[in-house]
Parts: structure tokens; sequence; C-alpha cells
């Protein structure tokens, strides 16, 4: 041991107890933590010893304590301490890795699916927060984002419910290669978005994870598990409006970079931490520029719901007439001609509504092309938003004389009372912000 850079060194292997002489040390780890702290860790299978060993001292190797108590009868090979979580200690051994929370009282499997391996290695990333194992012919494998491991303890496991702190998430567009593109190695994508991990003392009758704005706007709701231990959930960052009919619309336009509020919300208690929202380094627009494609983005996002609720409105009237004519069909042989004339010339009505909706429905959904890109929003895009806002509003009316009239009508000459099918709900007509 020195203390002076190395200009002078002091041998303290003979204060370390319950070591056979000439046992390989395997890590020495001077502690991230209180001054004077280091961990030594020793290898006793040359001389057919597998005991583990590892010692922890807190004056310089003046006195060492040993700190194996649940770890398995075998030899290690490495150790690892968190950089900010002083007391999450890592220790790789022949059949994989085990941490403990406090200092090394006390040890645990960190299993996690990885197999029983030997692991000469191990690291924890000072940026990502992720664990890095090296092990002995399996390859690396990493352990992301082990925020719950650095936080946990004793009072987090005997809460009734601990929100652990959120990794700053990216805002990213993804690449997807081609099928049939050679030479290119593809694997799995992590989930996209915040990861938002939280622990439950028991279970629970339902669980929210609610995302607002800095203003205090909500701005995602999710129902998060409810089973008692870890729960984790991912928000894609993507936020949800209401539509014109007081219902929430499909997910929405990623937000914008910045600090987002978490909040947890068990029905006994109610936590709230933040995340960080960055933008893809590679993207290189001012934020005002990203201020301005959001807010066109928002303006084609709020029609999108108006426009769904046609296309499925317009879609179920169609498989209506098919049932309408299946039904008559099952009374008598054939349907009668007036019948069958009216019912055509409301499918033909339908066809041409579904067309011309289509021809003027785009921009409602030019916010994912504009999403996907890396620019302002172009000329042609402004134009196909302006052109559906300006057109789509005035066909509503159009639609629900279809649902609230003439569907009704034609149930009311096929269906005996009480066998009508229930009416579609009319659809809300969208208003523009500005």
């Amino acid at each position: 041991m020195t203390r002076d850079g190395g200009a002078n060194w002091t041998d303290v292997t003979g204060n370390v107890d319950e070591v056979p002489s000439h046992t390989y040390v395997t890590r020495i780890v001077a502690s991230n933590g209180a001054a004077g702290g280091v961990y030594a860790v020793f290898d006793g299978h040359r001389n057919d010893d597998f005991s583990p060993y590892i010692f922890a001292s807190d004056d310089y190797g003046e006195s060492w304590e040993r700190i194996t108590d649940g770890l398995p009868n075998t030899s290690l090979n490495a150790l690892a301490q968190h950089p900010v979580a002083h007391n999450l200690l890592f220790a790789g051994s022949e059949v994989g890795v085990h941490f403990s929370i406090d200092g090394g009282a006390e040890w645990h499997d960190l299993g996690n699916g990885l197999p029983t391996v030997p692991v000469d290695d191990l690291v924890v990333h000072p940026r990502e927060n992720d664990l890095v194992v090296g092990t002995h012919g399996l390859g690396i494998w990493i352990m992301d984002d082990i925020a719950p491991l650095a936080e946990l303890s004793s009072e987090v496991m005997a809460a009734s419910s601990h929100l652990f702190s959120v990794r700053p998430a990216l805002s990213y567009n993804a690449y997807f290669p081609q099928g049939w593109t050679p030479g290119i190695y593809a694997a799995p994508n992590p989930p996209a978005g915040a990861r938002i991990r939280y622990h439950l003392g028991a279970d629970a009758d339902s669980v929210k994870l609610i995302i607002r704005g800095a203003d205090g706007t909500t701005l995602r709701e999710l129902n998060g598990g409810t089973g008692a231990g870890l729960n984790e959930m991912i928000w894609n960052l993507s936020l949800v409006e209401d539509g014109p009919d007081g219902e929430p619309m499909n997910p929405g336009p990623r937000v914008l970079p910045g600090e987002y509020a978490v909040e947890l919300a068990t029905g006994a208690d109610t936590l709230e931490t933040t995340v960080e929202v960055r933008l893809d380094p590679r993207v290189s627009m001012s934020r005002s520029d990203l201020e301005a494609r959001h807010a066109v983005m928002m303006d084609s996002y709020r029609l999108s719901g108006t426009v769904q609720t046609v296309r499925e409105r317009l879609g179920s009237i169609g498989e209506q007439l098919d049932r309408i004519e299946d039904h008559v069909r099952s009374l008598t042989e054939e349907v009668p001609e007036e019948l069958a004339g009216e019912i055509e010339a409301f499918r033909e009505a339908l066809e041409e509504l579904e067309e011309e909706f289509g021809d003027v429905s785009n921009g409602s959904f030019a916010w994912g092309s504009m999403q996907r890109s890396t620019t302002p929003a172009t000329a042609d895009q402004l134009w196909q938003i302006d052109r559906s806002w300006e057109e789509v509003p005035p066909m509503i009316p159009r639609v629900n004389e279809m649902i609230t009239v003439r569907l009704p009508a034609l149930y009311d000459r096929v269906y005996a009372e009480g066998l009508r099918p229930e009416a579609e709900k009319p659809v809300a007509a969208p208003v523009r912000r500005r």
C-alpha cells in the first residue's frame, strides 16, 4: 500500500487473516467512497482451495474484514463497486455474478438471464450506469441501467412503493434494414423511450404512471403492473390528447426534448421523479425549428382522431349493409327488389363518400412522416394539412346523416322491434386550434 504516489510502499499482506499463504490476489479495488477504503479478492483454486475470499478495509489496509456471506463456494475472479452507490458491489466467480447492496454484508445471486458461466471481469459503466460482464467463453453480457440496484435498500424494500430514478431517454428514429439487404448485421433494439421502474411492497389494485410537462399538463397516462416486487413500464415518449368526442386518441408525436415529471399513483401513494428527454445527437435542428415543426405535427395529429373515427364508422356501415342482406336472405330466398335497390344505392353513396374522404384526409397523418424525418415541414405537408382541415370538417354532417338517419331507417325496415342493432354514435366535428 502506498499513500504518496508510489514513493514508499507498505506490505499489508500480514494484516489479512483467514487467507492461506501464497494465495493469488485476484483484485484490489480502491473504494469510490471514503478515503482509506479498499477491497481485496483472493483466488486459491491453484492450491485446490475453492473458498471465496473477499476482504474490506476502511483504514488503508491496517485491518480487514471478510465479507463473503451468501457467496457460493467457488473461487472469485472479479470485483466491481458502483461509482456512486458505494454500498453496491458485484463479484464475478466461476459460476456467475453476485451482488451486495450493503457493502458486502450479504450477497445475492444476480441471475436475470445470465447463464452459469465463469466471469473474468466486471465494469459499471460510469455514464450509462450499465453493468458490463466479461465471461470466459460466452462473450460480453450487459445489464442495462442498474439504477434499481443502485437505489435498492432495506428502506426501499420495506416501503409500500418506490419509484426509481429514470435514465435520460433518447428521442430518435430507429433504422430498420430491408429483410433482403445482404451483409448487414441486425439485432433487436431495446425498447425506445423512457424506462420507468418501480417497486411495490404488495399487490396493488391499480397503478398509473402519469407524464406531465413543465406547465403541469398531463401528456400521457399509462397503466402499470400491479404485482408486488419490481415492475417496469416503457414510455415511448409519445403524447396523447383527447379527440373532439372527449375520448383519448391514439398516441401521437413524441414530446420535445426537455425535462418531464413522472408520477406514480398506486392509490395509497403518489411518488414523483423526472426524466430528461434528449434529442438524437445526430440531428442538427435548432430549438425554434423543433418547436415550429412540433406545432405543425400537433396540428396534423389533432385531426387524426376524427379521421380515424370516420374511417371506422364508414367501415362499420359497410359491414352492417352486408349483415342486413344476410338477414333478409335468411328470411326469404331473395332480397326484395325495392329493398335491394335501396341497399345498393346506400352502398354506392357510402363508397363515394369513402373515396372522397380518403382523398382529402391525408393531412391528418402527415405528422408521422414529419416525425420520421429530421427536417422542418415541407410545403407539400403544410398544404396537405391545410387542405384536410378545410375539407374534412364540412364532410362530418354527411357521415352523421348516414349514421343517424339513413342506417336506422334501413334497420326499421328489416329488423323486428327489439332486434335492431344498436346505432353507432355520430362523429364529433373537430375544431382547429390557432
